[in-house]
């Protein structure tokens, strides 16, 4: 319990945390520290959260190449160690999630903590004309995209509450309703797009026939009204304006350049490119990132671990499957296409949401099984054992 309630602290921890940090201040390194104890708890506590972070060990090969290859090319050491610190900062909190005694809490949390930034954000929008006012531009905070996990938990926990509970699952769906409202409101294509795909994808596993029917309806409705539709992208989602996409694909060719120059060991961490007169240690695009950074060699052992946390996201139980597949590809895509792979307090959040949401899965197959089981004699005998009274 104690790893449970160190792990929500931090999340909460959040609500008055900088998205931009100058500096390491102390309420920073409370976090932190908050974190990096949330997660030796959880190892300590679970062989199951130790197993996990045996899956993780090609991580720590890919780092430490990818920062040997740094030292030999010169890059700054402290930019080197804040490259590293995300993919420390995951792991922390996929194993104290995993390891957690208490994953509902550590849910709820996370899930009180974007609610809370979401209405936020829409609050301080001075008014709701998206063509002109984006509620990124006075909460800046919500561009980390973890409003998308919050969608993901409010469904997910809503399954999760028994039907007798209508009210509080009436408060859940209208609370992630709210949750799609302020991601349309940061009018950020990228969150826009993982959300869309999400929610198709989550349609389409819960029904397949259904699922497909409407993705056919939507393409047939955007082929017929694709001149309105462009319309209205022009005026709300920037799609006539190039300035922001030109200065990322600026700085995307620019990594992918010097990856062609260190093709399997990439760049090293630490290193930084010159982007329009600024020296920068990250791109708004994960793979360009990994490829720059850390080479292919790295990138393929960064990919490792998500083969056995694909293989048990699969085995959820039929009714939980669709969303937690769906709010992965949400979040997983918006990453791709921003930077916040580098969020300080968005990584360990998105770490403790997998441990958590793995740890309840555990249980409810625990749980299935238990209910499936043969009744068993109390003096020991099984079904199929000869009776002891005769």
């Amino acid at each position: 319990m104690f790893t449970a309630l160190l792990a929500a602290a931090a999340m909460l921890l959040t609500l008055a945390l900088p998205t931009f940090p100058d500096g390491l201040s102390p309420a920073i390194l409370a976090f932190l520290g908050m974190v990096a104890l949330a997660g030796v708890g959880g190892g300590l506590r679970s062989h199951a959260a130790r197993t996990q972070l045996v899956f993780f060990l090609p991580w720590l090969a890919a780092l430490l190449l990818a920062f040997s290859v740094g030292v030999l090319h010169g890059t700054p050491m402290m930019q080197a160690m804040e490259d590293a610190l995300p993919y420390v900062l995951f792991v922390l909190g996929l194993t104290a999630g995993r390891g957690s005694g208490a994953p509902r809490l550590i849910l709820a949390a996370i899930f009180g903590v974007a609610l809370f930034d979401g209405v936020v954000s829409l609050w301080r929008m001075p008014s709701f004309d998206l063509s002109v006012v984006r509620s990124t531009y006075t909460s800046h905070k919500v561009i980390a995209g973890h409003l998308l996990i919050g969608i993901t938990l409010a469904s997910l926990l809503r399954l999760l509450t028994p039907p007798a509970r209508s009210l509080r699952r009436l408060l859940l769906a209208g609370a992630g309703a709210l949750l799609v409202i302020a991601v349309i409101a940061t009018v950020s294509r990228g969150m826009l797009l993982g959300l869309s795909v999400g929610l198709v994808a989550a349609i389409y596993l819960r029904r397949p026939v259904g699922g497909l029917s409407l993705s056919l309806f939507a393409a047939l409705v955007v082929a017929v009204f694709a001149g309105t539709f462009w319309e209205l992208g022009e005026h709300y989602l920037r799609l006539g304006s190039s300035a922001t996409v030109d200065g990322r694909v600026r700085e995307i060719n620019l990594c992918l350049e010097v990856f062609l120059e260190h093709p399997a060991l990439g760049a090293g961490l630490g290193d930084e490119i010159l982007v329009d007169g600024f020296y920068v240690s990250y791109v708004h695009n994960l793979v360009a990132y990994h490829l720059w950074k850390f080479g292919m060699l790295g990138s393929a052992l960064l990919t490792i671990p998500f083969v056995p946390l694909v293989r048990q996201a699969l085995r959820a139980p039929p009714h939980l499957r669709p969303t937690i597949v769906g709010g992965a590809l949400s979040i997983g895509l918006y990453l791709v296409t921003a930077a916040s792979y580098k969020s300080y307090f968005l990584v360990p959040m998105i770490g403790l949401s997998v441990g958590s949401i793995l740890s309840m899965l555990a249980s409810e197959r625990g749980r299935t099984r238990g209910m499936m089981a043969p009744k068993t004699d109390p003096l020991g005998a099984g079904p199929d054992s000869p009776d002891l009274g005769r």
